[in-house]
């Protein structure tokens, strides 16, 4: 290990800043992307679930027509491929990743969902990764939830994911949204239960509720 480091630092110092970057650049794309077919994935845990087990469950099922996706990076661009068969709805607050979005997307926070839909419009909300990573005040994941609730028909289901550690998460999401206690808890049987927490550094939790 001592050999590699001194090893590394020497290549560091002889190598131009910019190709030492590049090199950087390289062994990060490496390590966080994963190539699918023809389309670039992030690779992580729970991003590898979400792609190879909850999208697919709920992509095969015609009673989950009317789908939203909120959040849009890079690494969702390809979902629209699993849903193309859908009416595929995408919400991002930032207007640089819209080319990340769905065909049908809007440029908004999910605290403004219903200013677009109808009540119980949609049959599947897919909400992950965007509590602690811009959602974090207890007022706005509030309205985040009532928003879902409100766009979801009767029976529709919401599956919400979070990074379930200290550092990214603001406060005990799921203990004290009073919102999100309107669900209740959907049994997802590819996962068997309604809970599944991802075996990774962030334990990455999915919940999957239903609007009674």
């Amino acid at each position: 290990m001592k050999a590699f480091i001194l090893a590394k630092s020497f290549v560091k110092d002889l190598l131009p800043p910019f190709l030492v970057r590049q090199i950087q650049k390289l062994l990060f794309i490496t390590a966080t992307h994963r190539l699918h077919g023809f389309d670039l994935h992030l690779n992580l845990p729970d991003r590898r679930i979400l792609e190879s087990v909850i999208i697919p469950y709920f992509a095969k099922l015609d009673e989950f027509d009317k789908i939203l996706f909120v959040g849009c990076d890079w690494y969702t661009k390809p979902y629209q491929k699993y849903f193309r068969k859908k009416d595929y709805w995408t919400i991002e607050i930032q207007p640089e990743k819209r080319k990340y979005g769905a065909k049908k997307h809007i440029v908004d926070a999910i605290e403004n969902l219903s200013n677009y839909f109808v009540d119980g419009y949609f049959d599947l909300i897919i909400f992950t990764g965007v509590f602690g990573h811009g959602l974090n005040s207890r007022d706005a994941t509030e309205e985040a939830f009532n928003q879902c609730f409100k766009c979801l028909r009767p029976g529709g289901v919401l599956v919400f994911g979070w990074n379930d550690i200290p550092e990214l998460t603001p406060f005990p999401v799921t203990e004290e949204c009073h919102n999100f206690k309107k669900f209740s808890p959907y049994f997802f049987a590819p996962l068997s239960g309604s809970r599944y927490v991802v075996g990774d550094q962030w334990k990455h939790t999915f919940i999957f509720c239903t609007k009674p």
